[in-house]
């Protein structure tokens, strides 16, 4: 148990404060040691880790005198001794130390000793580990990825090691594949490195040709780079007048408030003054307030993690924890109003989405007309309403006109399984009285970015899925592309299949000699055998078809914990005793998907689908199909036509509402996935 303790103390240590650079010759003499004298490892205004030439006798719980400095920067402070460590004979032994306490000059002292050093450069540089590395080499996402860069006139870094040297991406010729940039100074001798900050990652690549021309350096389109990713989830500016306040805890009378800078569901930044501050990584702040003027603070717990230098000064960057339920919903709610200030979750927007619904042609999707909607205007109103207060399993987003309540665009947002969020009911379009603030890609690009960040915090997401149409060019040059990229990892899949539309009214014959029922255990085991040899792992897992989640058990309680219905059944369809196909059927609550994506059959073939008995077992589970959803009150249900052989469907007078792909990503990729949206939504020339 001692050992388990000094092991986490030993830990925190590790990360606390700042690391000594190998040219620091910084040193601690320990009061009444013979050899006392050490080199500074690690050094913070709580604690300091010397390196000594010989093992001491001083053990954890003893206090003593530290001498820490040369010269005039010398200090006696008061110590207790925290960790002897003693690796072995070849090692030198380390000696951590936890000041008694520190007093604020003291504190303020250290401080300053830190910053000159830093300035020197003889402070370890952080380590910062990417969580995820990935090699582009396609011609055409590199030349994407460069116009997107350069239309937002990203900042970059040329690195060498004489120094480094900032520059802006300014233009990209496609036809000459070159990309010119702004230079701040002198560009470095070739060859280099040149590293982008893009939307949410660091793009690098060496250059070895440079040629000034008019003022711009240009440079050939790479054959490949390399894209980092050092956090899941991206920061975004601050607002005006988005403050943190605190109270520093080892000196309470040093109050600090910071303007932010950047913010995000994990973590904060903004500019500090170490000085006053009193600031370094691995100080926690039991409570941190963040608010806007007039508005009260969200209580958090953090962490510095990092203090930077910048052309502007010191940066400091925390990770948060907000503090109870209450303020972990506002703090989201600030973070993504500051995120996102030309999108909205809550409030009422049923009459606003329902007009855009209207003029934006959505109602007429599919050879449908607004007449077929009118009669579900109350239950669109009453689901939501539900949605409200339960995000955890939905929500819509919109972006309003600024003029009032009008909607130019809006994206709703459901988990219909246990891992997985599925978007759908997307409509845009800008009301003709209105300015135009933007273009339609921007509009997309707002309900998406606010829509996809929210899902990622939920610590169950596994998926992201859609049911798109298989011919909108919009969707095909950014959700498509991207999944065709990844399909060879497994981490994303499409899937292609017809939309139909069956009537559950009216009366269905059950072909001669079948039946159906639910199903044995035998035939549970031979429809997840035939799900594997047919569809793929993504598709499987995204859409809960696996047999450890298979009957939706834990998503439906929390649905009826909202009052919302979700439900799952098994039918079987047989002849003379034989299991030819299975129909999967499931139905959501009513209101939340117009066009009843939700309320759906999927077919799974045990026998040749070619075949007559197996186009005669199809037939029998829509006629079982439309009596089940007319029983749950239903008129029409749809069927996920996902085979070649569609005889069947003509023969069940299905109504045909038009090609799709489902789409299917894993959360993993979301990350790049948005980044990328973000480049195809660029505002640029046409594609």
């Amino acid at each position: 148990m001692a050992t388990e303790k000094a092991e986490r103390v030993r830990t925190r240590e590790s990360g606390l404060g700042y690391r000594m650079g190998p040219g620091l010759a910084a040193v601690a003499k320990v009061e009444g040691e013979l050899h006392s004298a050490g080199r500074l490892v690690q050094l913070s205004p709580e604690h300091l880790t010397l390196s000594l030439t010989r093992p001491t006798g001083l053990r954890p719980g003893q206090r003593t005198n530290v001498l820490l400095g040369l010269g005039g920067e010398a200090r006696m402070l008061r110590a207790e001794v925290m960790n002897v460590y003693e690796p072995g004979p070849e090692e030198q032994p380390e000696l951590s130390l936890r000041f008694v306490a520190p007093a604020l000059d003291q504190g303020r002292h250290i401080v300053t000793m830190l910053e000159g050093w830093r300035d020197q450069g003889q402070l370890e540089a952080p380590s910062s580990h990417p969580i995820w590395r990935e090699r582009i080499t396609r011609v055409d996402r590199i030349g994407r990825i460069f116009e997107a860069l350069t239309a937002r006139r990203c900042r970059g870094m040329a690195r060498c090691a004489a120094g480094d040297v900032e520059l802006v991406a300014a233009l990209y010729d496609k036809y000459d594949g070159r990309v010119s940039w702004e230079v701040m100074g002198s560009l470095p001798p070739v060859p280099f490195t040149l590293e982008v900050f893009g939307f949410s990652s660091v793009l690098h690549f060496r250059v070895e040709q440079a040629v000034y021309e008019d003022g711009l350096w240009g440079v050939p389109l790479p054959r490949e780079l390399v894209r980092y990713r050092h956090r899941k989830l991206r920061r975004a500016p601050a607002g005006d007048g988005c403050v943190a306040r605190f109270a520093h805890p080892l000196w309470p009378q040093v109050r600090v408030e910071r303007e932010l800078t950047d913010i995000s569901y994990e973590g904060l930044s903004f500019a500090t003054q170490p000085g006053e501050d009193l600031l370094y990584p691995g100080l926690v702040l039991p409570e941190l307030e963040v608010g806007l003027p007039g508005e009260e603070a969200v209580r958090l717990r953090a962490e510095v993690r990092n203090i930077t230098g910048t052309a502007l000064g010191r940066r400091c960057g925390m990770k948060v924890e907000p503090l109870g339920e209450r303020a972990l919903a506002r703090w989201q709610r600030l973070v993504e109003e500051q995120s996102h200030p030309n999108t909205r979750v809550s409030g009422d927007w049923n009459r606003g989405t329902w007009d855009l619904f209207e003029r934006s042609g959505y109602f007429r999707l599919s050879g449908k007309s607004p007449g077929d909607f009118e009669r579900m205007q109350a239950e669109y109103r009453e689901a939501h309403e539900k949605l409200e207060g339960n995000r955890r399993l939905g929500y819509r987003v919109v972006r309003p006109m600024p003029s009032g309540e009008s909607v130019e665009a809006s994206l709703s947002w459901l988990k219909p399984y246990s891992g997985s969020w599925l978007a759908h009911q997307l409509a845009r379009h800008q009301p003709r009285n209105e300015k135009l603030r933007s273009t339609a890609r921007e509009a997309l690009r707002d309900v998406y970015l606010r829509g996809f960040e929210p899902a990622q915090t939920d610590p169950e997401v596994k998926w992201f899925l859609a049911y798109c149409e298989a011919n909108v060019r919009w969707v095909r040059f950014t959700a498509f592309d991207f999944a065709e990229w990844y399909q060879h990892t497994g981490q994303a899949c499409m899937v292609p299949f017809r939309f139909m539309e069956a009537d559950a009214k009216r009366e269905w014959e059950m072909p001669e000699g079948f039946s159906l029922g639910a199903p044995t255990e035998e035939e549970k085991a031979a429809l997840f055998e035939r799900l594997k040899e047919t569809r793929p792992e993504a598709y499987r897992e995204a859409l809960d078809l696996v047999p450890e989640r298979f009957g939706l058990e834990g998503l439906k309680r929390k649905w009826a914990e909202a009052g919302l219905k979700r439900e799952r059944d098994v039918l079987v369809a047989r002849k003379d005793g034989r299991a030819l196909a299975v129909g999967i059927l499931e139905t959501a609550h009513a209101g939340l998907n117009l066009f009843h994506v939700l309320d759906g059959l999927r077919v799974i073939s045990l026998v040749d689908e070619a075949s007559e008995e197996g186009q005669q077992a199809l037939m029998a589970l829509l006629a079982g199909a439309a009596e089940w959803y007319r029983a749950r009150g239903l008129s029409v249900f749809v069927h996920y036509v996902e085979t070649e052989h569609t005889g069947y469907t003509e023969k069940a007078k299905l109504v045909d509402l038009g090609e799709g792909r489902i789409w299917i990503l894993s959360a993993q990729l979301l990350p790049d996935f948005i980044e990328h949206l973000c480049e195809a939504t660029t505002p640029r020339g046409d594609l």
